[in-house]
């Protein structure tokens, strides 16, 4: 016998279930159907929890970026030096592929943006979190004399953040000759540019 999920379990339970569906036939098609067969649930019990179609990809969206923060952070921690966590923040933070889940369900949130304040304040805190940690490689890397001392470090970080992002556009698109290599390649490009002496 199965043992009751709580409410908390469920919405994760579904939310799993979406980046399966997500996965498989893409935010763009995505329907509750989609969820709910693979979460095992009716689409009314699915609606229940989350209320409509896109507050599920949103939530989708900030589990996968929780899920990557944490990862993240402890890969990152575990590189002892600078030029090689910067190589692999690019290479965590670039998608793996022009059907990459988490990337398509940013385009996804980026065409019907959340109207909430709490939603919106979340997302801006994991753009936030990306743009401290490579300024925490950065200065890491100065302090250590690898890298060349960045005189406003959090605008570094943030640009090059957005160069990723630009970047990242490319592969998603499925530009010929810019697959997730070529992007990892520029991003290091205009990464390297400033901070090596």
């Amino acid at each position: 016998m199965t043992a009751k999920l709580e409410r908390p379990d469920v919405r994760a339970h579904v939310l799993r279930a979406a980046l399966q569906a997500i996965d498989e036939v893409g935010p763009d098609r995505l329907r509750v159907r989609d969820i709910a067969e693979r979460a095992g649930m009716s689409t009314g019990h699915v609606m229940y929890y989350f209320g409509k179609r896109d507050r599920i990809l949103v939530s989708t969206l900030l589990l996968s970026e929780d899920e990557l923060a944490e990862r993240r952070t402890a890969e990152l921690t575990a590189i002892a030096d600078p030029r090689e966590a910067i190589s692999r923040f690019a290479e965590l933070y670039l998608p793996r592929s022009a059907g990459d889940v988490r990337w398509r369900l940013w385009a996804q949130v980026i065409a019907r943006p959340p109207d909430d304040a709490e939603t919106l304040a979340r997302i801006s805190g994991f753009l936030d979190t990306w743009v401290d940690e490579l300024a925490r490689l950065a200065a890491e890397g100065a302090e250590r004399g690898l890298f060349r001392p960045v005189d406003d470090v959090e605008d570094y970080a943030t640009r090059m953040c957005r160069i990723m992002d630009s970047l990242a556009n490319d592969v998603l698109l499925g530009l010929p000759g810019r697959g997730p290599g070529w992007a990892h390649e520029q991003a290091m490009r205009a990464i390297r540019r400033e901070l090596l002496p």
